[in-house]
């Protein structure tokens, strides 16, 4: 039975507010804890909830949830915890306030390549923490990907949880299917799929965004109806990028790149980011290096900055990198520095550009290197700051002492980060 609005789960600690959407599968509530906080609850719908079968479903979905709630990621939509409530199992997620791609393309026109590059390698690094998880998203379309307000963080969301374990409903199963988004294999229940399979449809997301255009569903491309090439509906598409969705859009699996990896190597992305920093900052060998520590809180104040980061899992075993293109731009031409949110895992901040005006500074690198710690202490995860200032040694005191002096008056800043801001200021020899 549907929830209504007002409802209580777990005893008070989620009240459902109201009904998000329903699929094939699945439905949807946005729901308030306990605390004020939105959340997601999904659970199986109704009519999954009256079939015979339903056992086994319900033990899938719980199988794949707790599978899902292990891949943890900052563009992957975070699963709290899977509760059961009135013999359902459902997960709660992260409630993300924000619009999705393919509404804002449908609304706001298609993407620039720069920007839809960068989205698309965003969901790139999170879809390769999905497949080495052993899963697959299985409905990676713009709908499922998600911009934070405000920010440019694509999280990817709504994984086809019920897709695999429904292969026995071949009808239901193909109506579920995302039109020109979803490859031929998963049209036919018996064939294989792999990462090949979230290949297809990440590319045909990136064709889409670029276009403004829905790409030829796979069963007709695979009878003869030729897709159109992206670039001819859109000249200013780079030839890289064109053949690139072309051939992580193959028909068949087994030409396509095999992973996700592997096809975002033909977009080339970490080259073009990396000449991008090279070139904003124009590095020389000759540098002043200066470390120091702090403990800093998630706040934002108006520097100019590219944050090149990787991150992985509290296991240092297992990590993954997120490349440079995966960087948060903060460009907004003032003083200060912004300081960026610090998910709850290992993450080590590779290096952090400052874009200073430029009558002021010619050039100027801050380097950041952060590692996190578990501490089963009172605190829980402590985070220690390593960070180096490098400089060509040129003209900055002005911009570096304006700079700090925003960021040391913008209130909220754990009181270690004075500290840090007054140890670079004094030592630094400008």
């Amino acid at each position: 039975m549907a929830w209504l609005s007002g409802q209580e789960l777990q005893n008070g600690k989620y009240t459902i507010e109201k009904e998000l959407g329903e699929g094939g599968f699945g439905i949807t509530y946005r729901a308030r804890d306990n605390q004020g906080n939105f959340v997601v609850i999904k659970t199986l719908n109704d009519a999954i909830q009256k079939r015979a079968d339903f056992a086994k479903f319900q033990q899938d979905f719980l199988n794949e949830a707790i599978k899902l709630a292990k891949c943890s990621h900052p563009h992957i939509v975070q699963i709290y915890e899977v509760i059961h409530e009135n013999d359902l199992w459902c997960m709660v997620m992260e409630y993300i306030d924000g619009e999705d791609l393919g509404t804002i393309v449908e609304n706001q026109g298609i993407l620039s390549e720069t920007e839809a590059l960068r989205y698309i390698q965003q969901i790139g690094s999170a879809l390769t923490v999905v497949h080495d998880n052993g899963l697959l998203h299985r409905d990676i379309k713009p709908q499922n990907i998600m911009l934070r307000s405000g920010k440019s963080e694509a999280v990817l969301i709504d994984f086809g949880i019920a897709r695999e374990f429904s292969q026995n409903l071949t009808q239901t199963h193909t109506q579920m299917l995302a039109d020109g988004f979803a490859p031929i294999e998963q049209y036919d229940k018996k064939a294989k799929r792999g990462a090949f399979t979230d290949v297809y449809a990440l590319a045909a997301t990136l064709y889409s965004v670029l276009t403004g255009e829905l790409p030829t569903i796979s069963p007709m491309r695979a009878i003869g109806t030729e897709l159109e090439e992206a670039k001819k509906i859109n000249s200013s598409i780079s030839d890289k990028v064109n053949q690139a969705i072309i051939k992580g859009m193959e028909i068949k699996p087994e030409n396509r790149p095999q992973s996700i990896s592997e096809w975002l190597s033909l977009l080339n992305i970490q080259k073009t980011s990396n000449n991008t920093i090279l070139s904003a900052t124009q590095i020389i060998e000759d540098k002043i290096i200066h470390e120091f520590k702090t403990h800093v809180d998630y706040k934002s104040s108006t520097a100019g900055l590219l944050i090149h980061h990787k991150e992985s899992s509290s296991d240092l075993a297992l990590h993954y990198h997120i490349t440079i293109s995966d960087t948060h731009a903060f460009n907004f031409g003032g003083n200060g520095f912004a300081v960026f949110r610090i998910p709850r895992k290992y993450h080590i901040v590779e290096s952090v550009t400052l874009l200073p005006k430029k009558e002021v500074v010619d050039r100027c690198l801050i380097a950041y290197e952060l590692f996190k710690t578990w501490d089963y202490g009172l605190l829980g995860w402590n985070c220690e700051h390593f960070a180096r200032l490098v400089t060509t040694g040129e003209a900055i005191s002005y911009q570096v002492k304006e700079s700090i002096l925003a960021f040391l008056n913008n209130n909220g800043y754990h009181p270690l980060a004075k500290e840090m801001m007054d140890k670079a200021y004094q030592t630094a020899k400008y």
